[in-house]
Order: C-alpha cells, then sequence, then structure tokens
C-alpha cells in the first residue's frame, strides 16, 4: 500500500505491526526506496532476463559436454 502523507503512512505501521490476521502475526514496516519488488502475481521465470540467462546456462553447459565428448572423456 502506498500513502501520500508521511503521518498516515506512519500510523498505518504503528497500528498493524504486531497485529494478528489469520492467526499470523503481522510484521510491517516502511519499504526501502531503491529494492526492486517482484509481481507476486507474475512467475519469476516468466521474465525474459531469466529465460536468457537460463537457457545461457544450459548452452554452456552442453558446449562444454561436446568439448569434453571431442576429446574423449566426459567431464563431470
Amino acid at each position: 500500500m502506498e500513502y501520500t502523507d508521511a503521518d498516515d503512512a506512519s500510523e498505518a505501521v504503528y497500528n498493524l505491526d504486531g497485529s494478528e490476521l489469520y492467526g499470523k502475526v503481522l510484521s510491517v514496516n516502511l519499504a526501502r526506496e531503491g529494492q526492486g519488488r517482484l509481481d507476486p502475481n507474475k512467475a519469476v521465470w516468466s521474465t525474459d532476463e531469466f529465460y536468457q540467462e537460463t537457457i545461457g546456462q544450459a548452452e554452456e553447459k552442453q558446449d562444454e559436454a561436446v568439448e569434453s565428448l571431442k576429446e574423449g572423456g566426459v567431464k563431470r
């Protein structure tokens, strides 16, 4: 949740921190600026960066395996 007034935000933190919701104790604090936030409704692997990084790592391992086989051994 986002507040435009700092006093409202502080009051919300004060009132909600330590409160209980469905049997769970909440820990509420102010967000720190500059920290990226993941969309809770979006899988981390659905981002292009994650996909490209994963594909890149798989391709590197495949290339290493092919080179190892060309050299006559299996690299572990």
